[in-house]
């Protein structure tokens, strides 16, 4: 009798566990293009981000060593799993991709991640 108390103590111990994990789990940056750290040959037209879960993105800058460069991004109060942005006049360079979004828990993500446009590179991958 006693081992079946301590099996169902641990059980709900175990649950208790597991649920709170799930609940304190924060909605993250699962995938972009171009990938972070990227060398690409050929300079992209659109940027993507892909969460984990739904986000408002409420800010996405796309900087250029000393400049930011233009993108079709628009603040939307409409939460989403992906985001793709047209990136006009993406030319070879070193670049940076600043981005900070609303989790559905109410918590603000930022975050950036760098990618690189060098078409006389050998290692590089096409977007």
């Amino acid at each position: 009798m006693r081992i079946n108390t301590l099996a169902k103590s641990l059980a709900c111990i175990a649950t208790a566990v597991v649920f709170q994990l799930a609940v304190s789990a924060h909605t993250g940056l699962r995938e972009t293009t171009p990938d972070n750290g990227a060398v690409v040959k050929v300079a992209p037209t659109e940027i993507n981000l892909s969460f984990s879960g739904d986000v408002k993105l409420i800010r996405l800058e796309l900087m250029g060593v000393g400049h930011e460069m233009p993108t079709s991004f628009e603040p939307n109060a409409t939460a989403q799993a992906s985001f793709t942005f047209a990136t006009p006049g993406m030319h070879p360079g070193k670049f940076t991709v600043n981005w900070a979004a609303i989790g559905a828990d109410g918590h603000t993500l930022t975050d950036s991640f760098e990618f690189e446009v060098d078409p006389t590179s050998t290692a590089s991958v096409s977007p």
